[in-house]
């Protein structure tokens, strides 16, 4: 499954709870902590990056300086517990906002489209355009196919979604990092939409 993520600035306390509930689930299950370089560090007021690993040493949660990210098919039996966690810490109830992830892949669309054709004319490369809007409408469609997968039991799309979005995204890069905001939101709302399944209050409301 692909990952799921949540806004959240990187909290030491938040982690290191997790942990703790965790491994009364677990005990096999390590906690690494890095410094913003990415190197492993023990000294918690260096932290900026924590990770939380299964016995065969694959994250199955790890938070940055924006945001938990949560690898849900590599959780196992902690699948459960580390829902009920985040339901306990109000994930649940945060909005997931799409006005930037919009926003950010519209200014892609427009890069490619809009200043591709002035650099294609420019220079006389009208070949060199075509190829440029083949490689957008490649990534639009693995937004597309990656936006399926996050579905219920859709799974098997994962795959073929990102290497689709690749083959469009890598020619267009670094301008494709724009739909990034995007893909980010599709992990937010599969997390929301897992966290309220359980959620005794939403099955009410609903």
């Amino acid at each position: 499954m692909l990952p799921l993520t949540f806004k959240q600035p990187f909290d030491l306390d938040f982690v290191t709870d997790l942990y703790q509930r965790l491994q009364q689930h677990d005990d096999t299950i390590t906690l690494i902590l890095r410094t913003k370089n990415g190197r492993k560090t023990e000294n918690s007021d260096k932290a900026c990056i924590g990770e939380i690993r299964n016995a065969n040493n694959k994250a199955l949660f790890a938070m940055n300086h924006k945001e938990g990210i949560l690898h849900y098919d590599k959780a196992g039996s902690l699948q459960e517990p580390l829902l009920a966690f985040l339901r306990e810490r109000q994930v649940a109830q945060q909005p997931v906002k799409s006005d930037l992830a919009i926003a950010c892949t519209g200014i892609y669309i427009a890069l490619i489209s809009i200043v591709g054709l002035i650099y294609a004319n420019n220079n006389e490369a009208p070949m060199l355009y075509m190829l440029l809007l083949t490689c957008l409408a490649i990534t639009i469609i693995g937004l597309t196919m990656l936006s399926h997968a996050y579905k219920p039991d859709q799974h098997k799309w994962s795959l073929p979604a990102i290497i689709v979005l690749a083959i469009g995204a890598l020619p267009t890069a670094p301008a494709s990092l724009l739909v990034l905001p995007m893909i980010s939101t599709f992990g937010q709302r599969k997390l929301q939409r897992l966290l309220n399944q359980g959620d005794p209050a939403t099955s009410v409301a609903e």
